[in-house]
């Protein structure tokens, strides 16, 4: 009879071991499943980023009309969220200066705005013309604002 109380004992005692294992291996996975969602983010943040950066530093017209298209299109994908719609400026242009477009805000009339002076900045871009083209970077690593610089 002894021999069979010590046997439930050790028993119990690996069934509890086990138990204590497999909460530590939950938790662990939790923990690890939270820092794959930070990121992520970082991740989409450099995603987002490297569309519109290659068409950093100096580019030819057709590219700068191909860069204010994609922006176009990324206006129509994230029109819910106003932080992926980077400001255009167009500046030391003799034939246009379109200042700021801002997507800062959710607003459907907003967002046909901003596409409208797109198309009309795209518009004013010559194609065979040499542009500068910098990204600035919000707080969040976003890109905030394109500057398309007309090179004289």
């Amino acid at each position: 009879m002894e021999n069979a109380s010590k046997a439930l004992i050790i028993a119990a005692s690996v069934l509890v071991a086990i138990l204590i294992v497999a909460m530590g291996v939950t938790i662990f996975n939790r923990a690890q499943n939270s820092a794959d969602m930070t990121s992520l983010d970082t991740t989409e943040i450099n995603m987002f980023n490297s569309k519109f950066e290659r068409y950093a530093d100096n580019q030819l017209g057709s590219q700068v009309k191909s860069l204010i298209s994609f922006a176009i299109s990324n206006a129509s994908t994230n029109k819910d969220d106003p932080s992926k719609l980077p400001t255009i400026n167009l500046t030391n242009s003799d034939k246009y200066n379109a200042g700021p477009v801002n997507g800062s805000t959710d607003a459907s009339n907003a967002i046909n705005t901003y596409v409208t002076n797109l198309g009309t900045i795209r518009n004013a871009i010559v194609s065979t013309h040499t542009y500068k083209v910098t990204c600035n970077y919000a707080g969040s690593g976003l890109i905030s604002e394109i500057i398309i610089d007309y090179n004289t």
